[in-house]
């Protein structure tokens, strides 16, 4: 351009060159705007040193933690869950359009994580029984074990241990009789307690833990057929079902049991053995002294009680030593006599006494009177004499032996006397005979009571003698 200014063109030159700086660096902001826009943050999951995937925020991962612990608690109520999470580890990381797949590393971790359970292991005498929650589940274990052998009236002891938190139940009211106390109880085995680690499937619960103190590992012993054995008896015994019983036994017939013909039968022994040491009082009745008196009122031969005495009462105490329930040891301590008993007193008789016949005879009543004699009576022989007295008791008029006491036509309760001479002597109408066939009495002992038995008419005795079997009047012997 002709007359043009050289400065303005200069000018223009460099704003058109500074638009375009400008323009280029839009550009480019514009650019990073975008990848910034894209570019996504993320973690990257190592389990032990190995990559298992990518989740978009660490929270995920405690989820995971969270919602597994919850999942495995369920599974195994009786441990103590700790999932092994030291060796995860989550890597911040950023990448334009990074492609996170969350669902399959969340999925594949949860495979990954295995739980672990803390238990206490318990161990008698050196071999491993089992392995429990913690210690509380242990020392309720072991105390229940101990409250199985102690006896319910004992008052609490001091290693007697309780936790309420497992509920074990109400104590039983206490028994009065025989009183009993608990000195000790104590497990005779070693018990060792120590904290591992374990598969949570190998935690014992209480109850399973208890099961297998209390009842060991099953066995079977032999047992001998006995004489009236029938298969539900032996099965009572056993405290076992038929059923089992037949199990046990599949080539044995129920119904052909045979004498010493061998069973197979369940049995247990105890993992832990608990000794307790009890003093017991027990009350007992002590039978009165029998005290004889030497007495010359009565027969040689003869007793008669004239005080029944009276039964006593003592407390003895013991020592007792029992181990699972069974005595081991006795120990007699001491007794109290709380009522002391009276002596029964016995009368016995020293009086020499013939039971053989003299042929001299008695009257055999005292005070007597005679109401009928022998002889002619109302058209028949009256055999014998009758007699009455205030006195009732029948005396033997001779000393002899009893060949006869019972019920005699006519006579009612009769007894016959055979003096061992060719004598006999009948005494009829008792209302009592107080000896038996056999009986040897002496002259003048007691016999019977003056009834009114038979063919009578009132209270009487009828008295005869016989001799050689022929009938006497008895007026003739009597004196």
């Amino acid at each position: 351009m002709k007359g043009s200014n050289p400065k303005s063109k200069l000018r223009l030159s460099i704003i058109t060159a500074a638009g375009g700086l400008l323009a280029a660096g839009s550009l480019f902001w514009a650019g990073q705007q975008y990848v910034e826009a894209n570019t996504i943050p993320y973690y990257r999951v190592y389990k032990d040193g190995q990559e298992v995937g990518t989740v978009r925020h660490k929270e995920e991962l405690t989820k995971l933690y969270h919602r597994k612990q919850a999942e495995y608690k369920l599974k195994y109520p009786d441990a103590n869950i700790e999932l092994d999470t030291d060796q995860i580890q989550a890597v911040y990381e950023k990448a334009y359009k990074a492609e996170v797949d969350q669902d399959t590393a969340i999925a594949r971790l949860g495979q990954l994580l295995k739980p672990t359970a803390v238990g206490v292991e318990l161990k008698v005498d050196g071999k491993v029984i089992g392995i429990v929650k913690d210690k509380a589940a242990a020392a309720f274990v072991l105390s229940q074990v101990k409250n199985r052998y102690i006896p319910e009236s004992k008052p609490a002891f001091a290693n007697k241990i309780v936790h309420a938190s497992y509920s074990p139940g109400r104590a039983k009211k206490a028994s009065s009789q025989p009183q009993e106390r608990l000195e000790s109880a104590a497990f005779v085995e070693k018990i060792d307690q120590s904290q591992v680690e374990t598969d949570p499937a190998k935690v014992l619960s209480t109850e399973e833990a208890l099961r297998l103190l209390t009842r060991g590992q099953e066995k079977t012993v032999t047992y001998k057929v006995k004489p009236g054995d029938t298969f539900s008896s032996i099965a009572g015994q056993s405290g076992i079902s038929r059923k089992e019983l037949m199990s046990l036994n599949p080539g044995i017939k129920e119904k052909a049991l045979q004498i010493d013909e061998s069973l197979k039968l369940p049995a247990t022994e105890p993992v832990l053995t608990v000794k307790t040491v009890e003093s017991i009082a027990k009350e007992a009745v002590t039978s009165p002294e029998v005290e004889v008196r030497k007495t010359n009122q009565l027969r040689k031969g003869v007793t008669k009680v004239v005080s029944p005495g009276v039964s006593g009462r003592k407390v003895m105490s013991f020592r007792v030593v029992k181990e699972n329930g069974q005595v081991v040891q006795k120990q007699f301590l001491s007794q109290k006599v709380m009522t002391p008993s009276r002596p029964k007193v016995v009368l016995q008789g020293t009086k020499a006494v013939s039971t053989s016949g003299s042929g001299r005879f008695a009257w055999p009543v005292t005070a007597h009177s005679i109401t009928s004699t022998f002889g002619e009576r109302w058209n028949k022989l009256h055999k014998g004499i009758d007699l009455i007295s205030s006195n009732y008791s029948i005396l033997a008029a001779d000393g002899g032996t009893v060949s006869f006491a019972g019920v005699k036509s006519g006579y009612g309760n009769c007894v016959v006397i055979n003096h061992g001479n060719g004598y006999e002597t009948l005494y009829g109408h008792l209302s009592q005979i107080d000896v038996n066939r056999g009986d040897k009495v002496g002259r003048g002992e007691h016999i019977g009571i003056m009834g009114d038995t038979g063919h009578s008419f009132g209270i009487h005795l009828h008295f005869e003698i016989h001799k050689n079997g022929s009938v006497q009047n008895p007026i003739k012997y009597l004196g």
